[in-house]
């Protein structure tokens, strides 16, 4: 009888640790910062090699959209909006910001203002974060290798990126920018895009040149400093929410997802519900 007493007590000892134990796992699994990534396209146009094309955001209409995206962006519950923009230029974007916060300047029709700045005003921020880093791809070192070494496979993926914009243009004319967003945010979408830098312009080299390797390198250098730059400004508590371009989007969100010090929340989440 005792020793069976003595064995119900060691078991109930074991499961309340066992118990407590899971307690801590889930406590440091809650207390990790989270960050959310919404891919976009630029809305004032680009002079990117890729873009697309669509009607003034200006309508009514698109207005509405628009705050209707906002609207689900803010179920996220952001504590900090960090937005693509050069780092070192985030003095000039907070005395943007502070004039829109202080109702001297309407919203632009940007990604930024429209997205950003009018989601951090509704929040009462009192300021948004630049996190870009402007780094130069050798585009014309790799059109002048491509053209004079494997000019069919330049012109081919030339071909598959304006059949791509069309596609996203067309979608965009008959769609909502809500479902246009949730399509650009998609596993899918994230995976093509990679796929065009690493099956398609990593291909460009030769014995002596590897002018397509440097590029690509570079896109994910670009990316990696910014992820730097987001890492600069969250803390413990923070829910952050990055507005970027889809194909940083892609890069970035791989970064995340594979670290242990941060919990990455899929966007789509809240633009579905």
């Amino acid at each position: 009888m005792k020793s069976f007493l003595t064995f119900i007590i060691c078991f109930l000892l074991l499961t309340g640790c066992n118990r407590t134990k899971e307690k801590e796992e889930k406590q440091k699994v809650n207390d990790k910062p989270k960050i959310t990534i919404l891919g976009v396209f630029h809305f004032a146009g680009t002079s990117d090699f890729s873009s697309v094309q669509f009607e003034s955001l200006e309508s009514e209409k698109r207005q509405i959209e628009i705050k209707d995206i906002v609207k689900k962006l803010k179920e996220f519950r952001p504590t900090k909006i960090m937005l693509e923009y050069p780092s070192v230029d985030s003095k000039y974007l907070d005395s943007l910001y502070n004039e829109t916060l202080n109702d001297n300047r309407d919203f632009t029709i940007n990604e930024i203002e429209q997205l950003g700045f009018r989601l951090a005003k509704e929040l009462n921020h009192n300021r948004v974060y630049s996190i870009d880093y402007k780094l130069d791809l050798p585009f014309d070192e790799l059109i002048e290798f491509a053209e004079n070494n494997d000019k069919r496979r330049y012109e081919n993926m030339i071909a598959s990126i304006k059949a791509q914009d069309k596609k996203e243009s067309d979608f965009l004319a008959k769609n909502s920018m809500l479902d246009y967003l949730i399509y650009r945010n998609s596993d899918k979408e994230d995976i093509r895009n990679k796929d065009q830098y690493l099956n398609q312009t990593a291909k460009f080299v030769n014995d002596s040149n590897y002018i397509g390797a440097k590029f690509v390198s570079k896109w994910w250098e670009r990316n990696i400093y910014m992820m730097t730059n987001i890492d600069r400004w969250i803390t413990p508590d923070d829910r952050v929410l990055v507005i970027v371009g889809a194909a940083h989007r892609a890069v970035i969100k791989d970064f995340y997802e594979d670290r242990t010090d941060i919990e990455y929340v899929e966007i789509t989440n809240y633009l579905k519900k």
